[in-house]
């Protein structure tokens, strides 16, 4: 399949300029070389190793939710752009071209990380209206509800289950679980939100110094599932999207992560 043509149907999917991001989305890399897609890598975040792995398998194409280029006030002297450009030069040499997707990836109502966390819990997505996305109107997470309730026990069992890993918890709800708030990866600020929706418990992938006490206070149970670990289910829902549209195959490349 054509790169371009690829590109073009994963952006009307996606629909990657909805929102604004902080972070450069849809193509950021492209090679001569890879003009042409038969199989496409998936990852959470852009970095040497990936490439590697992605150009071992015979992959034309990356896709991750963390690209390269985030937004920079001074893009001439930040390091961490430079140190990209070294990684976008590892791409090209392995003749693969990098595709990105942020947060239209988290807020996708099919394939987007935190309607899938839901789905992986075992919990049903109620509404898409939580998580203030600052100067517009868009929401990033999701409202989710267990029907009949859950006990804390068992959805910590879920969580170690679908993540990989046990989550840092702050378990200062009510026992029986109806109603959860998430938002993958960066989200602890939203608790307070969380708090004022009245749900039972709030998921996201990063704990912040000062969340126990505020969870603690409000009577509401904060998990912190990881940020990496929180985070890799868009882009596997989005390469099942892709092999059921196109002649392309994917594949999910994990990378240990515990942060």
């Amino acid at each position: 399949m054509q790169l371009h043509d690829l590109v073009a149907a994963l952006d009307a999917y996606v629909d990657p300029y909805q929102i604004p991001d902080f972070a450069k989305t849809g193509l950021q890399v492209e090679s001569e070389s890879s003009a042409d897609v038969i199989r496409v890598a998936l990852g959470v975040s852009a970095n040497v190793d990936l490439f590697r792995d992605a150009a071992a398998w015979g992959a034309n194409l990356v896709i991750t939710h963390h690209g390269l280029f985030w937004d920079s006030e001074d893009p001439d002297n930040d390091p961490a752009r430079r140190y990209d450009e070294t990684r976008a030069t590892a791409l090209r040499h392995h003749g693969l071209s990098l595709l990105a997707y942020h947060l239209p990836l988290d807020l996708h109502p099919e394939v987007g990380n935190n309607v899938e966390i839901a789905r992986r819990l075992g919990l049903d997505v109620v509404s898409h209206d939580f998580g203030d996305l600052p100067d517009t109107d868009a929401k990033v997470g999701v409202i989710a509800r267990a029907d009949p309730p859950i006990s804390i026990e068992d959805l910590l069992d879920r969580c170690g289950r679908v993540f990989g890993q046990p989550p840092a918890v702050i378990a200062a709800g009510p026992h029986q679980i109806a109603s959860m708030a998430i938002i993958s990866g960066g989200g602890a600020g939203e608790i307070y939100q969380a708090i004022e929706r009245g749900v039972d418990a709030y998921l996201t992938g990063e704990g912040r110094e000062w969340a126990p006490a505020v969870a603690r206070e409000a009577g509401l149970t904060f998990i912190a599932a990881g940020h990496h670990a929180s985070e890799v289910f868009g882009v596997q829902a989005l390469g099942r999207w892709i092999e059921a549209q196109f002649p392309v195959e994917t594949r999910f490349f994990p990378q240990p992560n515990p942060f």
